[in-house]
């Protein structure tokens, strides 16, 4: 229609808080054959969806492509399908084949490097944990960082696996203003050692003891 061709390059119009019920968001799925469609044209829609685990339930109609056998042993056809999504989880729930392939062969860091971790962070907690045994001008290195309180320590525990480090978690808390914020403040105390190569890498800091009771004092200040 002219109407859709004029308006193509127009960005979908914010819906209303509550309007991606399970009706209205299967409505949204049918218009698509394939996840990567839907996702690509219909991302508020899509990430709703992957938010309440309603992915299978909505795209039920949607029928994957039959692909040779060893397809997702190829290292150059799982680069090519990561390059479509924006994060790890998109990926392994659009195609945990591929996802799969690339994890058992050890090429998930390096094709999944260009994803964001965590774009829908709720961003209501922070945290702060010491890089075990790794020291700069003498003093201990820690990470602070921002998440989501209901993915626990995940966050954690994913940066520290990207780093090869051991950690101790030295608090993760839920805060109720605005952890952005809190991390920008709590990132100028100490010296970075300036680790590159991981995502994650620019929030770790060395911290005297001082600097240590500092973050403690700053924290508490964002969960009153």
């Amino acid at each position: 229609m002219v109407s859709e061709l004029v308006c193509g390059h127009m960005a979908e119009i914010k819906k209303p808080k509550g309007f991606w019920t399970l009706e209205n968001l299967h409505v949204k799925a049918l218009k698509y054959d394939n996840k990567v469609d839907f996702n690509r044209k219909s991302g508020p829609a899509y990430l709703t969806a992957l938010r309440k685990n309603l992915l299978d339930q909505i795209c039920g109609h949607m029928v994957a492509r039959k692909l040779p056998n060893g397809h997702w042993l190829n290292k150059a056809n799982c680069a090519a399908e990561a390059l479509k999504y924006r994060n790890r989880r998109e990926f392994s729930l659009a195609n945990s084949s591929a996802y799969h392939g690339a994890d058992i062969n050890g090429w998930l860091d390096e094709i999944c490097a260009h994803m964001d971790f965590n774009p829908s962070s709720d961003g209501d907690a922070v945290y702060l944990w010491r890089a075990i045994g790794q020291v700069f001008d003498g003093l201990p290195i820690y990470k602070f960082g921002v998440t989501s309180a209901r993915l626990e320590d995940k966050r954690i525990v994913e940066v520290a696996r990207f780093a090869k480090f051991e950690f101790e978690v030295i608090l993760l808390n839920t805060i109720k203003g605005s952890a952005s914020v809190l991390e920008s403040e709590l990132l100028k105390l100490g010296v970075s050692p300036k680790f590159s190569g991981f995502n994650g890498a620019i929030e770790f800091m060395t911290l005297t003891e001082s600097e240590l009771q500092q973050t403690s004092v700053l924290i508490r200040l964002y969960q009153d």
